[in-house]
C-alpha cells in the first residue's frame, strides 16, 4: 500500500471513521493526505482525542511496504519530538509492567534448580 492509496478507514473504529469524513467532505482521503495533517490539527477535530489520534497514526506510520519513512520525513521537528517523548513514555510504561510482573525474587526461583531428591538410603 503507498501513501497515495486510499486511506483504509473500513479498519478504523466508528469514531474515526465519521471524524476522517467530516473533515475530508465525506470522500476518502489518501493516506498522504491523512498524515500530511499535524497532531494539533487533528486534535481540534471533533471526536478525535489522544487515543483516536494514536489510531489514526498508527495507520498512516505503518503502510504495509514500509513507505512510513516518507510520511516522517515531512514531519516537523515539533512533532517529531512529540512523538518521540510519546514512545519513550509508552516504553517506559511497559519496562515497569514488565519489572512489576517479574519482582527479583520471583525471577530469582525460577531460575534456581528445583531441589535435589534425597537418595533412598
Amino acid at each position: 500500500m503507498g501513501l497515495d492509496d486510499p486511506f483504509p478507514i473500513e479498519k478504523c473504529s466508528g469514531r474515526v471513521r465519521g471524524a476522517i469524513l467530516a473533515e475530508f467532505e465525506g470522500r476518502c482521503p489518501t493516506i498522504r493526505e491523512v498524515a500530511s495533517i499535524s497532531d494539533a490539527q487533528w486534535l481540534t477535530v471533533p471526536n478525535i482525542g489522544p487515543t483516536t489520534l494514536e489510531e489514526l497514526r498508527s495507520m498512516t506510520l505503518h503502510p504495509s511496504n514500509g513507505e512510513d519513512n516518507q510520511v516522517i520525513v515531512g514531519m516537523e521537528d515539533g512533532e517529531l519530538l512529540t512523538r518521540l517523548d510519546r514512545l519513550k513514555r509508552d516504553f517506559d510504561y511497559i519496562v515497569d509492567e514488565i519489572r512489576s510482573r517479574i519482582s527479583p525474587g520471583s525471577y530469582k526461583r525460577r531460575l534456581r534448580r528445583p531441589p535435589r531428591e534425597k537418595e533412598n538410603q
